[in-house]
């Protein structure tokens, strides 16, 4: 049986050293031509897929896929426990086309802006190592309420109904956000409509939305300097203009661009409660200006209020948001900073007018923020879970950024600085001059160490080297081993002898 399927699979063009066509179309092509030609006749057994394999000189797996497709298109048939067999193709109506031996045409290009997409994704900040020490952004992970959680969920399927797996409402679940506009009214005192709330997975998939809802090739895009990196290269691949605004000891300064000559701004970004890297906290003052220059300019601001809980605890500042009287901010928020990222759950507050622009390009694109973890989440917060949690998360976050700060001083001393902490979940370390942080953080990542290149954050003017390092995603005793070995890192990497440890 061997013998005779490879003298007949070689004599219907079988060659696997042809690198016209993929190996599996080739198998494919010569095994349909031998039962369409009468060679292989009805009911003849095929060799298991390993023997075929074996005898060829293939992976199985490339033999798998020829006997799938041949299954599909009816050439053979499957019987369980014993085999693969041809089909009587005279009792079928089989329509077959054999895939041809002639080169392809040219595959279609992408668009330009899929190209500037592309072009621009080295910016970004995205963890390509694996590791949670000292990745920044991450809340207490080991602290996650699993077990309310996984009851929650246990009993949204042991009740659910039929009515409950068909498609939800296109910008969340009502409860989920009418449960967010009450935990907002309570701990950030934002006044607004349920209906304007818009369940998103994140910051960077808010941005997105707002980008294609505002933006059109070479619009103005207001950022602080510096800035999420992440925000930066999604803007960069929108085509907009991006306009330097600087961070002094008040935030964001949107008179440092008052000799810029804007033609068509549409956006201002900011982080006010927790400046994204800086951890500069916005004055009421320069909120109250930016609001101001927003509605002389016909320009919309974006408050992402990043790290909030942590930064506004004590002595809360009223947002932009709440002081807005013009419809002119746009409000973003996110649960992955205070859960973990891992949910994947946000949230948008948008004036009303906006929000069916939002619901059709939601129709029409992304609508992926699964039901089943919006509801569980809505249950969290209405259970009160959710406000328990909040407040360890703080806690614990406040006491390992204490342990964090002494115990990196006593190990690094002078030699790396480590800035004036910030309320938020980070550090900055700043580096020395000779030592280049995007290089630096590479050999860290690869020794189980994840940090984010300090230079990255900034899109315009003298770039600062350094780290970001998040401290409380990790226990005291994590942190510790962990700091002593980004330590003898540093050390070796400084004396040029660095080797893998």
């Amino acid at each position: 049986m061997k013998d005779r399927l490879n003298n007949i699979l070689f004599s219907n063009g079988f060659d696997y050293e042809n690198d016209s066509q993929s190996i599996y179309m080739k198998l494919y092509n010569a095994i349909a031509k031998a039962i369409i030609n009468k060679k292989l006749p009805g009911d003849y057994q095929l060799p298991p897929t390993r023997v075929l394999a074996q005898d060829l000189k293939l992976s199985r797996s490339t033999v798998i896929k020829a006997y799938e497709i041949l299954s599909v298109e009816k050439y053979i048939y499957s019987v369980q426990g014993s085999g693969y067999f041809v089909n009587d193709i005279e009792h079928k109506k089989i329509q077959h086309i054999l895939a041809t031996n002639a080169e392809d045409g040219a595959a279609p290009l992408v668009s330009k802006r899929a190209l500037q997409f592309r072009k621009n994704v080295h910016i970004m900040n995205r963890g390509e190592y694996k590791g949670i020490a000292f990745r920044p952004g991450l809340p207490p992970l080991d602290i996650f309420p699993i077990r309310q959680w996984q009851s929650i969920t246990n009993k949204y399927w042991k009740e659910i109904t039929l009515s409950d797996l068909s498609y939800r409402h296109t910008l969340g679940l009502d409860d989920l956000r009418k449960n967010i506009v009450t935990y907002l009214n309570i701990y950030r005192n934002i006044q607004c409509n349920y209906q304007q709330v818009v369940i998103v997975t994140g910051s960077l998939h808010s941005l997105s939305i707002l980008g294609d809802l505002f933006l059109d090739k070479n619009d103005e895009v207001i950022l602080e300097n510096p800035t999420y990196a992440n925000a930066i290269a999604l803007f960069k691949s929108l085509n907009a203009k991006i306009v330097a605004a600087k961070i002094d000891k008040e935030g964001m300064c949107i008179e440092s661009i008052k000799n810029t000559r804007l033609k068509n701004p549409k956006l201002i970004y900011t982080t006010p409660s927790n400046q994204y890297p800086t951890g500069v906290q916005m004055s009421l003052n320069r909120r109250l200006e930016i609001l101001d220059w927003a509605a002389k300019n016909d320009c919309l601001i974006i408050e992402d209020d990043y790290d909030h809980e942590f930064s506004n605890w004590s002595n809360p500042v009223t947002s932009i948001f709440g002081l807005d009287k013009g419809n002119r901010v746009i409000y973003q928020g996110t649960f992955n900073k205070l859960l973990h990222p891992s949910i994947r759950l946000g949230y948008l507050i948008v004036p009303e007018n906006y929000i069916d622009d939002i619901k059709a390009m939601y129709e029409q694109s992304l609508r992926f923020v699964s039901p089943v973890t919006q509801q569980v989440m809505s249950d969290f917060i209405e259970k009160d879970y959710f406000s328990q949690h909040l407040r360890k998360v703080v806690r614990i976050s406040n006491e390992r950024r204490v342990f964090f700060t002494n115990c990196f001083k006593e190990i690094f001393k002078d030699e790396v600085e480590l800035l004036s902490a910030t309320n938020g979940l980070h550090f900055i370390a700043k580096l020395p001059k000779h030592i280049n942080d995007v290089a630096f953080s590479k050999v860290l990542g690869q020794n189980g160490i994840v940090v984010f290149p300090y230079s990255k954050y900034f899109f315009k003017g003298k770039r600062e080297n350094g780290f970001l390092m998040g401290f409380s995603s990790v226990s005291e005793s994590v942190i510790k081993i962990k700091l002593e070995k980004m330590h003898r890192i540093f050390e070796k990497y400084k004396a040029n002898k660095f080797s893998q440890i």
